[in-house]
């Protein structure tokens, strides 16, 4: 191909760059294509508000989120003692409110050893009052006091921590301890938001903990700081970190310190660490509801409900009893509707009030158990 009358052919070396400064600004104006269709899909109000979504989930973890917490030199963190929100209150022990009414076990409230109630923001009620979290509407069906030891944000490491020293610290009747599949992979974090927290390594197929004592210092690695001030106002990437990617290292600068599944190699033995407590116990396997609200189901939904199954058969394997809320909750979905039995990442107040009537009859019909050892 001949050049054009007084202008000096292209030579190979300025033809290549070229043909990258094409590629890359075609690259680029792709982008920013996906970008603003990922944007429009949120709302067309995102086409004007482009707020860094890393710093802003990192500012609650380390602000409103922070309040509600307190350091804790074995389990990272614990909740705040005495904590009082509009939505939130602890007593003094940390754990979550459940009104039971006047008078020093509330009416209908029989004496004797309490109910014990663990897990993560499921079992705590995150997103609704005091009221309305699975806790409270259990010992409103029960007539028996249940404690509400629930934290938010604890990965399944965690809450077998906690639970194993609440049990040797107060005396309870019977425990209830509810996780979701994500607590799995939280186990595999040395640092989880903004915090952190211990964790468990296997040892010839033995947990053996690890940072502990955790040290109360957290600062975020310097290249999660770079990227996040950098790319965290990106929907399209918090989009893709949140489906195909890791959010927790995105989003609350987690640190991982163990290989991806090695939290569903710990279930196993962390039911046996529960089982080895002594008391009746019901493990209840809770779902998240983004298992209802993507349809059709991607591969990462499917494998979080065979998740919960495979703790929940470790729990069996153990001798402790079991209850799979996924039936109970199926139902709900269908009616009265996914609306009135989810709110954000939890479950409303009617979806609790479903789970916990699930979880009494369990209980009436024996379904917690006392391991044997």
């Amino acid at each position: 191909m001949q050049s054009a009358p007084g202008k000096r052919p292209l030579s190979p070396a300025a033809e290549r760059v070229g043909a990258i400064a094409l590629v890359v600004v075609s690259v680029l104006i792709a982008l920013v294509g996906l970008e603003l269709v990922t944007r429009f899909n949120r709302g067309s109000e995102w086409l004007l508000r482009w707020p860094n979504f890393v710093l802003a989930s990192q500012a609650r973890f380390e602000g409103e989120l922070g309040r509600q917490f307190a350091f804790d030199p074995r389990l990272g963190f614990v909740s705040r003692p005495d904590f009082k929100s509009p939505e939130a209150n602890h007593d003094a022990r940390g754990f979550r409110v459940t009104p039971d009414g006047p008078g020093p076990d509330g009416p209908g409230i029989t004496a004797g050893a309490p109910v014990l109630a663990t897990g993560d923001s499921f079992t705590y009620g995150a997103e609704i009052a005091d009221d309305g979290s699975w806790p409270a509407l259990l010992q409103a069906d029960l007539g028996r006091k249940v404690l509400n030891a629930g934290v938010v944000g604890f990965g399944l490491d965690q809450i077998v921590l906690y639970t194993e020293q609440l049990v040797a610290r107060d005396r309870s009747g019977l425990l209830v301890v509810g996780f979701i599949a994500d607590d799995l992979r939280r186990s595999e974090y040395r640092r989880l938001w903004g915090k952190e927290k211990p964790y468990f390594d296997l040892v010839d197929g033995k947990p053996v903990l690890r940072n502990v004592p955790v040290p109360p210092d957290a600062t975020i690695p310097w290249h999660l700081r770079l990227l996040r001030d950098v790319f965290g106002w990106s929907a399209l990437l918090e989009t893709i970190m949140r489906r195909v990617g890791d959010p927790y290292e995105w989003q609350a600068a987690g640190v991982r310190i163990l290989p991806r599944g090695t939290g569903e190699q710990l279930a196993c033995p962390l039911m046996e660490r529960l089982a080895a407590l002594g008391v009746p116990t019901l493990i209840v396997g809770l779902y998240a509801p983004p298992v209802w609200n993507l349809d059709p189901r991607p591969p990462w939904i499917v494998d979080e409900i065979r998740q919960t199954r495979a703790v929940l058969a470790c729990a069996a394997k153990a001798g402790m009893g079991t209850l799979d809320t996924y039936e109970t909750v199926d139902r709900a979905a269908q009616d009265p509707g996914k609306k009135a039995i989810f709110f954000n990442f939890h479950m409303s107040a009617e979806g609790n009030r479903r789970i916990a009537a699930a979880i009494a009859d369990a209980i009436r019909a024996g379904a917690a158990r006392r391991a044997v050892p």
